[in-house]
């Protein structure tokens, strides 16, 4: 990579943990933030996706990332979230963002080459059939990325946030609570696993189609 990524402050604003957790000035969250999002652009390098699809967009903030990192990539993102996916196109004007469900997504089978879905499945009430779907409409790979636990609670825990939430520490909004090697098993339920790793507190992995 050439050039640094960085997590820009946007003038707008929005409800939502992503939009608040990419906005946030913590000197410290932004350092993390900013390296998690260097081991996506790597992963996403070694892979050189011919057509991106970014599932679970928020506010597009990866996605610009994505297009700044890797310039002409045609890039289609989706959100459940109608006001996200309108700051998400405010934010990448060249990139196309519908509001869509992760369980019924509107799209042929196979049409994206590599698929991201970024701090998305922890939130499902059904991830495994959210995952066969993003699979579906992939031809060669997705990169996931979840909260690798414990740690991630622990981390918020450290600095007295969530500690009303059990396990403590832990975000409300997350259903799914997974170990590194928790994500490996669940992904091998549909996609083979070659590559997991992360940015701590985050858990990266890459699937390719079997």
């Amino acid at each position: 990579m050439t050039a640094p990524v960085v997590t820009a402050p946007n003038a707008a604003a929005e409800d939502t943990s992503n939009f608040a957790k990419h906005m946030n000035s913590n000197p410290i969250q932004r350092r993390l933030i900013d390296r998690f999002h260097r081991v996506l652009m790597g992963k996403l390098g070694e892979l050189a996706p011919a057509s991106f699809l970014d599932a679970g967009c928020g506010e597009g903030f990866v996605a610009q990332i994505i297009s700044e990192q890797f310039p002409g990539l045609p890039i289609t993102g989706f959100d459940f979230n109608e006001p996200s996916v309108e700051l998400a196109r405010a934010k990448n004007p060249n990139a196309t963002f519908i509001p869509a469900s992760i369980y019924e997504l509107p799209f042929k089978d196979g049409e994206f080459d590599v698929t991201g879905c970024f701090e998305v499945l922890e939130h499902l009430h059904d991830p495994l059939a959210a995952l066969r779907e993003l699979s579906r409409v992939t031809s060669r790979a997705v990169v996931m990325s979840v909260p690798h636990e414990p740690y991630f609670s622990l981390m918020n825990a450290a600095r007295g946030k969530n500690l009303d939430i059990r396990p403590r520490g832990s975000d409300p909004d997350h259903r799914n609570l997974w170990t590194r090697e928790a994500f490996r098993a669940f992904v091998e339920q549909e996609l083979n696993v070659s590559w997991i790793g992360g940015s701590l507190p985050w858990t990266i992995c890459v699937g390719t189609k079997k």
